[in-house]
């Protein structure tokens, strides 16, 4: 009877064990990949500030009212970090640095042409260097 026991419980294990990998096939990854922005030689004056812009969500999609404010470091350097999400490590995204009014955001800068370019990556953390 122990026996049967033994084996009804190992059976019931097996059973569960079985059913595992027809639910894994449901599961999705999501990727956080963080990328450190630095803008160079962003001169500003009074109620201006330097942002990263560019063809993604975190960036904007090129919307300057959306764009990620930097952080003057060593000015005129500016720098910040934007964590993307849904990214996969390869992906090269374009940006760029802009000068924006604080209080007008159709008040901008560009950085000029071309365009800047990441490559995502989840070590070493991306550094992404612009200039004006």
């Amino acid at each position: 009877m122990t026996r049967v026991r033994y084996f009804l419980s190992l059976g019931a294990l097996l059973l569960a064990m079985l059913s595992v990998p027809s639910q894994a096939q449901d599961v999705q990854l999501t990727y956080l990949l963080n990328v450190s922005f630095r803008c160079e030689n962003g001169v500003t004056t009074q109620g201006y500030s330097v942002y990263v812009v560019g063809a993604r969500a975190e960036l904007g999609d090129w919307d300057p009212a959306k764009a990620v404010r930097l952080t003057p470091s060593a000015y005129p350097t500016w720098t910040g970090q934007v964590r993307f999400i849904d990214v996969n490590p390869g992906v090269v995204v374009e940006w760029k640095c802009i000068v924006r009014s604080e209080s007008n955001p159709s008040d901008v800068k560009w950085q000029p042409d071309p365009n800047n370019k990441v490559t995502m990556a989840f070590t070493p953390e991306p550094v992404a260097t612009g200039r004006f």
